[in-house]
């Protein structure tokens, strides 16, 4: 078999349009459940997981949070990037690459392993108390992906930075949630590869709900008498789909109109602290969108 280097699999990832990678060792898992470990639910021979990021532009919420349309995000930040093209498309490029050096690779959207706690595995950033994965490079801006090998790769240092610190920001996410999703004290704790990692225990059935609600208060609905939204065939089939998987399947970690007031609270905080990039103009530029 040819070797293969953690560094010669991140600079091909890199060159296919990677923002971020980083690598994780198969034992740092231990402890998951076994539908979240990569080597019971995926790979039984896996040494490694990569994982891969690739930003969100930060402009895909201008219309989200200015109340212009709502289909950008959904689209750039959600739908395309993650399910339809981009992740999935590099998920297979990179497996395939490794399978090119003779060592078999699993492409993966989530299943059989968690997509934040594997970036944390693997070194990318921190989970903050809203439940989104948080790195130094764009905040909680990124979609990620997985590819599980049988390859025994050097694995990158775990975070150890506080992007999240929930009592210096005043737990904005919190204040935020327009639907109270985001609980301020009851919290989930972790212990993973030595360390402890602790987030709220969000209400994931509120969270989802409110994404709906917006959608359907989208100020280019048809309005009727009272102010109240119709939303058109198309959406209301969204939100009975939506409103049937939660009947069976319980909490569901979909969002139709993205993060509203969480996203938008963690990344005004983490560039006014300088703990990610800054732009040219703040975030918010005019008074907060209200429906």
């Amino acid at each position: 078999m040819n070797s293969l280097s953690a560094e010669t699999v991140k600079r091909f990832a890199r060159e296919r349009g990677a923002d971020l990678v980083g690598v994780a060792s198969i034992d740092r898992f231990n402890g998951a459940p076994p539908h979240l470990h990569p080597a019971k639910s995926m790979l039984p021979t896996a040494k490694s997981v990569i994982v891969i990021a690739k930003r969100i532009p930060r402009g895909c919420l201008r219309g989200n949070i200015e109340g212009t349309n709502f289909t950008t995000f959904a689209y750039y930040g959600y739908i395309f990037l993650q399910h339809k093209y981009y992740m999935s498309k590099l998920d297979y490029e990179v497996a395939c690459f490794i399978e090119r050096h003779g060592w078999e690779a699993v492409p993966s959207q989530g299943i059989g392993a968690h997509f934040k706690v594997a970036a944390v595995l693997a070194g990318l950033g921190q989970i903050g108390w809203n439940q989104l994965l948080l790195t130094p490079q764009f905040g909680p801006l990124e979609r990620l992906g997985i590819i599980v090998t049988e390859v025994d790769l050097e694995p990158d240092p775990i975070f150890e930075g506080r992007l999240c610190e929930p009592e210096d920001c005043g737990y904005r996410c919190v204040i935020e949630c327009p639907n109270k999703a985001i609980p301020k004290t009851r919290k989930i704790t972790l212990n993973i590869a030595g360390k402890t990692v602790e987030f709220s225990d969000m209400d994931l059935g509120k969270c989802m709900t409110d994404c709906i609600r917006l959608t359907m208060h989208s100020p280019f609905m048809k309005k009727v008498s009272g102010g109240r939204a119709i939303s058109p065939t198309a959406i209301d089939e969204v939100v009975d789909f939506y409103r049937m998987m939660y009947r069976h399947v319980g909490k569901l970690p979909y969002a139709i109109r993205g993060s509203m007031g969480c996203m938008e609270a963690c990344i005004e905080y983490l560039e006014e602290r300088g703990k990610i990039q800054r732009f040219k103009l703040p975030l918010r530029r005019r008074p907060k969108w209200e429906f």
